[in-house]
Parts: C-alpha cells; sequence; structure tokens
C-alpha cells in the first residue's frame, strides 16, 4: 500500500456550543467530555496510526488558532501545521491542503479527518479507514466513510449506497439533510448512510477531481508558490462545500461502511447523547447541580464551586462560563448562530 497521510481539519469556530466555544477558543481545543484531551488531541491520537506516527498528520487550522494547535501538540512538526489564511468552508481548505501534502509528501494517500467528532472503537475505526485507503488506491478514487446510522438523524446529511464493489460500494448520491419523515424512511429502507465528512483519497486523485470539477478552486492557487501571494489567493476563493465542489460531481466516487460508535459532537445536544444522565432528571454535565421538578434538562458549568439550580422547567440547555449565563430550549439550539450575530451581545459577551 502507498505511504498515507492524515489531514485533521481543525479551523471551525464552533459557535453552536457558545458560550464555552468561543472564537478565541473553539470547540475543538476544549475538553469537553473531561477526559483529560481535547478532541483535536483525541483525534492526532487516533489518526497517527493509521499513517505511521504523528510526524505524518498535518492540522490544518486558521493563523489565530496556530499557537494553540502547538500548544496541545507539542509533538507535532513545526512544517506539518497548515494555516489556512481564512475560513473558505472545506472545498477550498482541501484543495490547500492536497497541494500542500502533495509539496511535502508526494503522492500518497491522504486521509482528511474533522477535529471535534467523538469515536467510540477505535480498532474498528483504524480498519475501516484502512478499507478505504486500500480502496482509494485500488480505485484512484475518491471514497467517503459513511456511518450506519442509529436513529432518523435530520442533522445529517445522507448518503446512498450504490453497487457493491470490493472493499465497499460506489456512491450512488449525497442528500441533503432530511426531514424527519424522509429520515425515517431513509432508516427503515437501509442503504443510507450518514455523511460524516471524512474523505480518503490519492492525493493525484483529489487533484484532478479539482481540476476537472471545481479548477475556480484549485487554479489559483496552484499556480503561484507557498506564501503570501498563495494566501492572498486562497482569501479570494469562494466559500463552498468539498461535497458540493467535487463529491457531487465526481464519477468515481466510492463509499465504505463505518460502525464505530461515532458522533458528531456539534452542539450541546450531543453531550445528552454522551454522557449518563443524573437522576432521572438533569443531565448534568459538569458542575454542581440540584434540580427540582425539573427534567430533560442540560446543565453545564465551568466553576466547581458554581451550583446551579434547576427549578419547575424542563428541556432547557442551562450553560455558565466565567460570567455568562445562557439558557435556552433544547429545540432551539441551531439558532445559536443567528444569535451571535447580534452586535450587542457581541459587544457585551467576549
Amino acid at each position: 500500500m502507498m505511504d498515507a497521510v492524515a489531514v485533521v481539519m481543525a479551523g471551525g469556530r464552533g459557535q453552536r456550543f457558545w458560550p464555552l466555544s468561543t472564537e478565541a477558543r473553539p470547540k475543538q481545543f476544549l475538553d469537553l467530555e473531561r477526559s483529560g484531551r481535547t478532541l483535536l488531541q483525541a483525534t492526532v491520537e487516533r489518526v497517527a496510526p493509521l499513517v505511521g506516527g504523528v510526524e505524518r498528520v498535518v492540522v490544518a487550522t486558521g493563523a489565530r488558532y496556530v499557537d494553540l494547535v502547538r500548544e496541545q501538540l507539542p509533538e507535532l512538526p513545526e512544517g506539518n501545521v497548515l494555516v489556512e489564511p481564512t475560513g473558505r468552508d472545506s472545498g477550498p481548505a482541501v484543495a490547500l491542503a492536497a497541494l500542500a501534502v502533495q509539496e511535502r509528501f508526494g503522492n500518497v494517500v491522504m486521509g482528511v479527518f474533522a477535529s471535534d467528532h467523538r469515536v467510540e472503537d477505535v480498532p474498528r475505526f483504524h480498519e475501516v479507514v484502512r478499507a478505504a485507503m486500500a480502496l482509494a488506491e485500488r480505485e484512484a478514487g475518491l471514497v467517503t466513510i459513511g456511518i450506519t446510522p442509529r436513529r432518523a438523524a435530520t442533522a445529517y446529511g445522507y448518503l446512498q449506497r450504490g453497487e457493491r464493489v470490493e472493499g465497499g460500494f460506489r456512491l450512488a448520491r449525497f442528500v441533503e439533510k432530511p426531514t424527519r419523515q424522509r429520515a425515517e424512511r431513509f432508516l427503515s429502507e437501509g442503504g443510507y448512510l450518514w455523511n460524516a465528512g471524512m474523505f480518503v483519497w490519492t492525493v493525484e486523485s483529489i487533484l484532478a477531481a479539482f481540476e476537472a470539477h471545481a479548477p475556480e478552486l484549485l487554479n489559483p492557487i496552484a499556480q503561484v508558490a507557498s506564501g503570501v501571494e498563495r494566501d492572498a489567493r486562497f482569501a479570494e476563493l469562494p466559500k463552498i462545500s468539498i461535497d458540493y465542489a467535487v463529491m457531487e460531481k465526481a464519477r468515481n466516487a466510492f463509499l465504505v461502511e463505518g460502525d464505530f460508535g461515532w458522533d458528531d459532537i456539534g452542539d450541546w445536544r450531543a453531550l445528552e447523547r454522551l454522557l449518563p444522565q443524573h437522576a432521572g432528571e438533569a443531565r448534568t454535565v459538569f458542575g454542581v447541580h440540584a434540580g427540582h421538578d425539573a427534567s430533560g434538562n442540560i446543565v453545564y458549568t465551568d466553576g466547581e464551586e458554581d451550583v446551579l439550580v434547576a427549578f419547575g422547567v424542563e428541556d432547557l440547555v442551562i450553560v455558565k462560563r466565567g460570567d455568562t449565563v445562557l439558557i435556552f430550549p433544547k429545540d432551539r439550539v441551531n439558532d445559536i448562530k443567528a444569535l451571535l450575530e447580534d452586535e450587542r451581545l457581541r459587544s457585551l459577551v467576549p
């Protein structure tokens, strides 16, 4: 098998975990589960054995997070921190990473992983990714890892399996985040997997795919040397995901199914799935909580001496970080991004 490199995408702002996750320290740099490791550290630890060690792990992040990456990953070679000049979504980020990996490591198998996902069964994860690597090399294809769905989730996109090939399936199509009714149908029918945003391909294959389907993303930065000029051109690229830019158009797209206890720790509600429910009432994620006539609440405080009391309320998220307290209904967790666009709020809360 070809040599491999893992690219860990760590440039997100984690807005739906505000106020714990902030622009200064997004969720990938936090130890949300109180495990002793941040999400980024756990991810790098998980993918490094797949590529022969941390020396072949590249972390792509924004300029303001470089110091955090180096602080949390002191073992990572300095040249393995790839700086995205500005956030342009995953399409441009993958193009930049592919060029950087090509320049540093040559035409290797390249895996792309998010820095804020959770995996329970790491040995099984390794088996699945290695199968994807073999498929990507054998077919010169673009391979995505789909997650076996455990519930009719509406927060994820879906992937439809096509015909079976050695080591996986052809990817029939991408499906946008569905309605509840449609997600339930996917679950009952079978043949649909969650789109987890994990990809494996050779550098040569993904660069060829960009040239064929999204030259406007690749050419401006491929035609100049690394440095200030490439940074400037990257900042001018359109914002678009790798799914829209390349994967939905590619005819050599494949799928490997994964069942390894995956979870996208995307927002506060994810913690209900990850941590035990306390006393059948409030899900006390961290801190001291006293509940009375309260149920289904998610309670989180970062102060060991803070006490939060929930009385006569249900299905709320109650978060305290420093002097900031946020209380909102669980079913409005996706509205936090809109909340953070309030200029008055941003002027009051760090």
